[in-house]
Order: C-alpha cells, then structure tokens, then sequence
C-alpha cells in the first residue's frame, strides 16, 4: 500500500473535527457521573494497597561493587 499525500488544510480540518466531536461528548458526559463504579483509577483519598505483603525472595546475583578501582 502506498501513502497517499494529503494536503495540511486536510489534516488541520481533521483535528478541529476531532476535538469538536471530544467537547461536545465532555460536555453531555459533564461531573455528575450516574454511575461512579465505571470511572477508572481509585476514588480520590484512597491510597493503593500492595496486593501482597510478602516479602520477595533474594536474588542469587551478585551486587555490583560501588568502588572506583584504581587511584
């Protein structure tokens, strides 16, 4: 398939209609949320829990030696 040149006119119409169509569906979508359990992330003031508290096991590597050799 080969690309097909469009003018920049076409594209700077494109975007506008985009954003146009994104406004309008923010604004019939507005902050009164009928049902909040379809909002994505966690509700404000809730902190993250870790889903396990166990403890990882050791890596077998070695660590990396943090002296500069030589001088």
């Amino acid at each position: 398939m080969s690309h097909v040149f469009k003018h920049p006119k076409y594209y700077k119409q494109l975007k506008e209609k985009y954003e146009k169509e994104a406004s309008s569906i923010k604004q019939q979508a507005g902050d009164d949320n009928p049902d909040p359990s379809r909002g994505v992330g966690p509700e404000p003031g809730v902190e993250a829990e870790a889903s396990s508290n166990k403890h990882q096991a050791p890596s077998s590597k070695p660590e990396a030696c943090t002296k500069i050799r030589g001088k």
